[in-house]
């Protein structure tokens, strides 16, 4: 999709379920090269956030904020001057030495001759990159390559050696490679591994990407070898995982050639989070440019927020991909449902808002979390966000009767009587000083001295956490 910062999109409806069910596809319907139209692989939820560009963090079931500790993906090879200083380069990537930076422009597409050179013996992890470049410029064939990593061992279930794809535009498919770390193998459970991009530069097979090793960094997984853009060049689509004592993250990353710096650059600034997501790539909107999606089913507990399955959109604005669109499965629980309301508050939609808080109020099929009185003091909550946003609707006579309904449904001695005297002192503030600004700044001295006013909203997990300001919005 091509759009400004401004431009909203939307897709249609479609349940849960049958999301979930297709929001990732087989390998060999997303490597290769890209249909002429693509096919959608995955649809949104009902309830969609819509926005030019969109910042939400997700849980991750974790208890910190998904911006914290990204892993670095990709190692970028700097173009090495001549063919004897391709092997140096080689162990310098392989040892995730940094990258220079932009280095100047070369010439990819000069391959050696065909040839027959013995298989390369059998060497140590660290090592392949190396012996693979050595063999492939000796005029060795990837087939090869692919039969010694299988009797090595690196190549098993879920790794790839691929050379059908040009990367570069230069006419020479790149050979890209996913292979484990045999040393540290381990059937049925995720298990090291390193993505190793090789091409032909001055008659020699060199090293143009890698992915930094370490026993914490997980066999790298191929989305897509193929064009995303419409820019008739081949991007890679991988990602990563990265897993110690405690816990695993999950990081994509989108790769393409730039001719002018002479190496691969990520087209998505930062890596794209994909911790407890499936990935899929399709082209719902039809416009001919594919968009990567992460459906996220975060895993049920009880001590955060009740799970909530979402989806979260990446587009090309025409320079990057960027976060474009959260589609959220319709609220079952009350929490959500007042979350989504305050979303519409925050973006000025009054009426929907309004709508939704009614919902949060009065809706028996809105289930409950583990949070004590919780049904009272969303209740309560919803009801004053309600006459706030009746107000700055300008619906003062509206608004006036929300506030007495708060008072009178959550008199002294309930749990939600905090929420009713912020009311009240805003109401009263507000009638003796004109002046919305100064209304709620005696409303949050009442909110501080009634700190369950906000622990109870903080009460589900770190992925909405509401503030002194959420409980009187005006300044």
């Amino acid at each position: 999709m091509r759009s400004t910062s401004t431009r909203l999109w939307c897709y249609s409806v479609l349940s849960c379920l049958a999301l979930l069910g297709a929001a990732c596809s087989s390998l060999g319907d997303l490597i290769g090269r890209r249909p002429l139209r693509p096919t959608p692989t995955a649809q949104p939820f009902a309830t969609a956030t819509v926005g030019g560009r969109i910042s939400v963090p997700l849980a991750d079931g974790t208890a910190r904020p998904l911006a914290e500790s990204r892993p670095q993906l990709g190692q970028i090879v700097a173009p090495a001057a001549t063919a004897t200083a391709i092997a140096a380069t080689i162990s310098a990537a392989t040892a995730a030495a940094q990258a220079p930076f932009a280095p100047p422009p070369f010439n990819t597409g000069e391959c050696p001759q065909r040839g027959n050179p013995p298989p390369p013996p059998p060497t140590p992890f660290s090592q392949y990159a190396e012996a693979i470049s050595l063999y492939l410029s000796a005029g060795g064939a990837a087939t090869v390559v692919e039969a010694a990593l299988r009797a090595w061992g690196a190549v098993r279930e879920g790794a790839v050696v691929q050379s059908d794809t040009d990367l570069t535009g230069d006419g020479a498919p790149e050979i890209i490679i996913t292979a484990y770390d045999p040393s540290r193998f381990q059937a049925g459970k995720p298990s090291p591994g390193q993505l190793l991009v090789f091409g032909c530069v001055q008659r020699a097979y060199r090293l143009l990407y890698s992915t930094p090793y370490s026993p914490e960094s997980m066999l790298p997984v191929l989305h897509r070898v193929g064009d995303m853009n419409g820019d008739a060049r081949a991007e890679l689509v991988y990602s990563q995982r990265f897993c110690t004592a405690t816990e695993c993250l999950t990081r994509a990353q989108i790769l393409s050639w730039s001719e002018l710096l002479g190496q691969f650059r990520p087209l998505n600034p930062l890596p794209i989070d994909a911790t407890n997501g499936r990935i899929g790539i399709g082209d719902p909107d039809g416009d001919g440019v594919l968009e990567l999606f992460v459906a996220y089913n975060p895993p049920l507990d009880f001590n955060g927020a009740p799970p909530r399955r979402s989806i979260v959109y990446w587009d090309w604005d025409g320079s990057s991909y960027l976060q474009a669109l959260i589609a959220l499965e319709p609220a079952a629980y009350r929490i959500h449902a007042l979350h989504d309301a305050d979303q519409l508050f925050a973006a000025q939609n009054w009426r929907d808002a309004i709508r939704l808080y009614d919902r949060v109020r009065d809706d028996p099929s809105l289930l409950a979390w583990s949070v004590v009185n919780e049904s009272a003091m969303l209740r309560a909550f919803a009801t004053l966000r309600k006459a706030y946003a009746q107000l700055a609707a300008e619906q003062r006579r509206n608004a006036n009767a929300t506030f007495e309904l708060l008072s009178a449904e959550n008199p002294p001695g309930t749990p939600g009587e905090g929420y009713a005297l912020i009311g009240r002192t805003f109401l009263e503030t507000l009638n003796r000083t004109r002046d919305r600004a100064r209304a709620c700044e005696a409303a949050r001295g009442i909110a501080q001295a009634r700190p369950e006013t906000l622990s109870a909203l903080n009460s589900y997990g770190t992925s909405r956490l509401y503030s002194l300001m959420d409980l009187c919005p005006f300044n």
